[in-house]
């Protein structure tokens, strides 16, 4: 019998509370969020609210539209984000 398996509540808790805090941090709103990562407003708000459970595929996204590592959305501490160096270099 396959079982459909479910994050535990304290790690869609901490990915909730994580996007949030780094999309406030960045300035996003859900609906600019949700645009550049290619995911609905009302998916970002669900997912701030522990009511969805995300896909890798979604979280992979989540970051780069926040320009953080996967781990910064899933990590529970006070570390900050590490941010992705730019691709081009300065002149």
């Amino acid at each position: 019998m396959k079982r459909n398996r479910q994050p535990s509540p304290e790690m869609l808790g901490r990915l909730a509370v994580n996007l949030r805090r780094l999309r406030r941090e960045r300035g996003y709103t859900q609906e600019r969020l949700g645009k550049l990562c290619g995911l609905a407003k009302n998916y970002i708000s669900n997912i701030e609210q522990s009511t969805v459970n995300v896909s890798l595929a979604n979280l992979e996204a989540l970051a780069k539209g926040l320009n953080c590592r996967e781990a910064d959305l899933l990590t529970e501490g006070n570390e900050p984000p590490r941010r992705f160096a730019s691709s081009s270099t300065p002149d």
